[in-house]
């Protein structure tokens, strides 16, 4: 990563006196000084030239004046000296400049002079740079610029063409703004790409010879229309006492070995990035929907999780052993949910004899769903957005919807299947990274209990070390107005810590459970290949010393957890990009909203028929008087008695929207 210092090399400013009262949290605070403190933290840019940086361990983002802000881009990671005045407000002087937050950007092209420059189009990263060749460019031209030196006070950066975009193709532009905003990989080396071709295309006999053999078993995928990389199959029988679940997962550790090129690629991903017009995989596709996809009909190496079940749902025992493989049947959920929930007559004769031993899955799916109701697990269901395209990619229309009962019937399978082989990794005392999630902090449970009181919704929650999952569990149900469900539910969810990876075992609150860990997407996570790896030293299958060293483990978790999160941003990106594009042709037009926050300068309002959100600013209610509240939880107005809180509906009509920055700008429709 380009290093960069602001002090002229010398990286420490004088001594100065410690803040009284300044947050600090090991890693992120620095040497203490006889009046500032130094922190590390990531730039938040303003596009009227200040910003802020958010220190982890400080509820108050510390201010950056402009001139703090030259050379800096929004999302750098920087250290700074923090000051407080004498109104308890944070400032900062930047020392040093950490890590650059991005490598190439989404810009315009302009001409100056004899020279042509590259403006960035997001305006928050304020990023001027000089292009090394003009040849071919043309003014107005929208590009991907990687950048070659980093601008510097009052000289502006370099960058060079690296491809060339088309404004009418919306979905190429967000996803290559996302690939370039993110900095994700895409091309494989050469070596990661001979380590996956020199497999073949089918499984070694050999290696078969020494597995168990579960060729004759009718296990089947069930996955969406669009899958190409099949990780898991399952398989139901009833037993006398309960049933049992074999859930089989693509052996991918077989063929990605820890420190061939193929595993340093991977582990540099972290996860695959789903786009709407591709993938950018984590492995090879000569393995990723090749040799380790679970395809109907061909013989694939497998990890298994078989388990037995009591009626009431309970897991009894676990075995996890390599097998062999042939999928029966490649289904989508679509056709399972006809075939096994509405039993259509059509679906199931198209199945054939495969329907009858399919049926105990859903028998399974039953006892799982209450076991899981009666722990107490949250289970929300907001629907997903899909994009209607036209030619040109245009969007035509957005689509929501919701997961039926086939999706919910793997999604058990597969939390059993994690919960199985974690409780052995734990028995077994292998290093493994679990995923986990801590009980939510206090303070965001007195938020959550603060807008659930502006909603009148009166629920007693208990304080966080007595708090327990079926506590917000309960509280989505109480709602019955649908379109203010989905608010609630992501009130719920902004209450709680982040899901992360990590060695110590504290179990998983939104799940309610003990054990877990991610096993079942090992073509696409790799965390799911190292607890694969972590399998096969339980089975003596390989030593122990392939696994990571049990002390770099919490830095390989938080550096998965990272990578993870920035996948998520990346997905989040293009959705609201293309939503965006799709509100640009209805300037003007009304839309349903749904007030989610309230701002010192207005409420953020969710248009309900395109799941974005966009700001409306208090200036546009004219000259209605309205006042924040004392608990800053809402507006009110002192000449009309009217309220503005989150949850309340209005209409309001869009304005403008910038879809590079994902911003949409909304006044009141109803006068």
């Amino acid at each position: 990563m380009t290093r960069q210092d602001k002090s002229s090399g010398r990286g420490r400013h004088p001594a100065r006196r410690k803040i009284q009262g300044a947050s600090r949290t090991q890693g992120n605070a620095g040497r203490e000084n006889r009046s500032s403190v130094e922190a590390v933290g990531t730039v938040i840019a303003n596009r009227a030239g200040f910003g802020f940086v958010r220190v982890e361990g400080m509820e108050d983002n510390v201010f950056l004046p402009p001139p703090e802000m030259a050379g800096l881009v929004h999302g750098d990671r920087v250290r700074i000296a923090v000051t407080k005045d004498a109104r308890q407000r944070y400032s900062g002087q930047v020392l040093q400049i950490v890590e650059r937050s991005i490598q190439a950007f989404l810009g315009i092209v302009e001409r100056s002079g004899r020279q042509w420059q590259v403006r960035a189009a997001d305006r928050r990263l304020n990023l001027l740079c000089r292009m090394e060749d003009g040849a071919e460019l043309n003014h107005g031209d929208w590009i991907v610029a990687a950048i070659i030196s980093y601008p510097r006070e009052n000289e502006p950066g370099v960058a060079r063409l690296q491809q060339r975009l088309d404004p009418d193709r919306p979905v190429q532009m967000a996803t290559a703004a996302a690939i370039a905003r993110f900095g994700l990989p895409q091309d494989f080396s050469a070596e990661a790409l001979r380590e996956a071709a020199k497999w073949g295309d089918a499984v070694d006999p050999a290696e078969v010879a020494r597995r168990v053999d579960l060729r004759a078993l009718p296990l089947v995928t069930i996955d969406g229309e669009d899958a190409r990389d099949f990780d898991d199959a399952v398989y139901a029988e009833q037993l006398e006492d309960g049933f049992r679940l074999v859930v089989a997962i693509a052996d991918v550790s077989h063929y990605v070995r820890p420190g061939s090129a193929l595993d340093i690629e991977a582990r540099v991903r972290g996860t695959s990035v789903y786009f709407p017009d591709r993938v950018l995989p984590m492995l090879p596709h000569a393995l990723s929907d090749q040799l380790c996809s679970l395809q109907p009909q061909v013989d694939r190496l497998c990890m298994v999780a078989d388990m037995q079940i009591s009626r009431r749902g309970l897991l009894r025992e676990t075995r996890c052993y390599p097998a062999v493989m042939r999928s029966a049947a490649r289904l989508t959920y679509g056709q399972a949910h006809a075939a096994l929930f509405e039993r259509k007559v059509a679906e199931r004769n198209a199945l054939g004899a495969l329907v009858e031993k399919l049926e105990p899955l859903v028998e399974v799916y039953r006892v799982l769903q209450k076991a899981r109701a009666k722990r107490g697990a949250l289970d929300f269901d907001a629907p997903e957005a899909g994009f209607e395209l036209r030619e040109g990619e245009q969007v035509h229309a957005i689509r929501f919807a919701s997961r039926n009962d086939a999706h919910k019937l793997i999604e058990e399978c597969m939390v059993l299947a994690n919960v199985a082989v974690a409780e052995q990794l734990r028995k077994a005392r292998i290093p493994a990274l679990f995923r986990v999630h801590a009980p939510p902090e206090e303070r965001k449970l007195e938020t959550l209990r603060t807008t659930l009181r502006v909603l009148n919704i009166e629920l007693t929650l208990p304080a966080r070390e007595d708090v327990q999952t079926r506590d917000l569990a309960a509280i989505a149900p109480r709602i019955r107005d649908g379109e203010l469900r989905p608010f609630v539910e992501s009130l719920v969810v902004r209450s709680l810590a982040q899901a992360l990876y990590q060695p110590e075992n504290i179990g998983h609150f939104g799940l309610a459970l003990r054990d877990y860990a991610h096993f079942t997407s090992p073509i696409r996570r790799y965390p799911d290949l190292l607890i694969h790896r972590a399998l096969r030293v339980m089975l003596d299958l390989q030593p122990a010393s392939t696994l990571p060293e049990p002390g770099t483990l919490d830095e390989v978790g938080a550096d998965l957890s990272r990578l993870e999160k920035r996948a998520d941003e990346a997905d989040r990106y293009v959705d609201t990009f293309l939503k965006c594009v799709y509100l640009r042709d209805r300037i003007g037009q009304r839309f349903e909203g749904l007030i989610t926050t309230v701002t010192e300068f207005g409420c953020f309002v969710q248009l309900l028929e395109v799941a974005v959100d966009g700001l409306l600013h208090m200036s546009s209610f004219g000259a209605d008087d309205f006042q924040l509240a004392r608990d800053g939880g809402r507006w009110l107005s002192r000449r009309t008695g009217r309220e503005l809180a989150p949850g309340q509906k209005l209409p309001v009509t869009v304005t403008a929207v910038r879809p590079v920055e994902g911003m949409v700008d909304l006044e009141p429709a109803d006068g």
